[in-house]
């Protein structure tokens, strides 16, 4: 997948300035996240409060995803980038008062414009890759979101846990505000690519029906969520490291982040991936992560948490890989919007499941018994989904 991308990055200018911008607020919110989860941690939120901030984090996005959904007919995807990047710098807002306040309560909204906007800004994001790649690019579309996050972790949160500690919280969030300005220069740098979304009108604007492929593609990512989300949601108050080792920690995920597309074949790309591969990738990734709370030496925990995400990343690559395959420059936006609020839904039920128990039990026991279900569910789900070989037969038979 990085040859296709990089191969794609050298090819395209917009593609290098979208990069730019999406990297550029990325580490910004990266800043803003140690500053909240670091206040929380100080101000000694329970599990289920880290858990409910971990909400907090993403379900806003369920409302952006519909605003950013109907955007798509009225303004260039760049233009709704544009818009989110704005939405973001004003949402920084919520934090400085939380700060000033010094309240919790407040402190847990902080992170509701990002999510917001993050929301609003993902049919926008898939749309403008799938007009401006070609068909034998679109790899280079499914790994960006990987880097992006990498770039978040190994750069955003990273620096900010380095400087956490010896500025002010309120000097991070500026930085996270210039990280936003940055941004939305680059959108604006963007070619004429960027045009409105075809978007069929009236109610073809929303497929009657899904072929087996784009079923399957649409689901993807939230059966990866349900097995990830107790883990991410835990993960601040889980393990034996201490807060001192976090940050070689979230190193070593972002390092998994970045290798995980390493291993993803060309033929999972064109035939699709088996529920054999994509379950053994899950196992794999619920059991390193279960291994975390008892693992004492930091050498062990680092390998296990860059296992762990190495192997996430595969499942994350094909699924979306599979959406801007599957799905046509029309419906891509609907497509991506659509996925997205289910992985929100998934998460926040998880996530929030992951707090509870483990107000009522020990992390480490929320974390197998959340994680065990989440693998069940998976399970389960997958094989109600049509594998690559069904859907080949499926489609060339014509039913939907």
């Amino acid at each position: 997948m990085f040859r296709i991308f990089l191969r794609a990055w050298r090819h395209h200018a917009w593609l290098r300035r979208l990069c730019f911008a999406l990297i550029a607020s990325s580490i910004g919110n990266g800043l803003t996240f140690i500053v909240i989860f670091a206040t929380l941690r100080q101000w000694h939120a329970p599990p289920s409060g880290m858990a409910l901030a971990f909400v907090l984090n993403t379900a806003p996005g369920l409302l952006g995803s519909r605003l950013g959904e109907s955007l798509l007919g009225r303004m260039s995807p760049a233009r709704i980038l544009m818009l989110a990047e704005a939405g973001g710098l004003a949402g920084l807002l919520l934090p400085w008062l939380a700060l000033a306040l010094q309240h919790p309560g407040w402190l847990l909204l902080a992170s509701l414009m990002s999510a917001l906007t993050g929301g609003m800004a993902l049919p926008a994001l898939t749309t403008l890759l799938k007009q401006g790649l070609a068909a034998e690019e679109t790899a280079a579309g499914a790994l960006i979101d990987t880097l992006v996050f990498a770039c978040h972790v190994l750069f955003g949160i990273g620096l900010g846990v380095l400087l956490y500690p010896h500025w002010p919280a309120r000097s991070l969030l500026a930085l996270d505000a210039l990280s936003y300005l940055l941004a939305i220069a680059w959108l604006n740098a963007l070619p004429v690519i960027t045009r409105p979304a075809p978007t069929p009108s009236g109610r073809q604007r929303h497929p009657t029906t899904l072929t087996a492929g784009q079923r399957r593609s649409l689901w993807l990512l939230s059966v990866l969520t349900l097995v990830g989300a107790p883990a991410m949601a835990l993960l601040p108050v889980l393990g034996s490291q201490g807060n001192q080792q976090m940050l070689p920690l979230l190193f070593a995920r972002s390092l998994g982040q970045l290798c995980g597309p390493l291993l993803v074949r060309e033929h999972w790309l064109s035939k699709g991936a088996s529920n054999r591969l994509l379950l053994l990738c899950l196992a794999g990734f619920a059991f390193c992560y279960g291994l975390l709370p008892v693992v004492s030496q930091l050498p062990w925990a680092l390998l296990l948490v860059f296992l762990a995400h190495v192997l996430s990343n595969v499942v994350f690559s094909l699924g979306w890989h599979g959406l801007l395959r599957h799905f046509p420059p029309q419906l891509i936006g609907w497509a991506s919007a659509c996925s997205y609020r289910r992985q929100v839904w998934t998460a926040a039920c998880m996530g929030m499941a992951a707090g509870w128990l483990a107000d009522m039990l020990r992390p480490a026991i929320s974390l197998y018994l959340s994680s065990a279900l989440g693998l069940l569910m998976a399970t389960i789900l997958l094989l109600r989904l049509p594998g690559p070989m069904m859907q080949a037969n499926t489609e060339r038979s014509g039913k939907v």
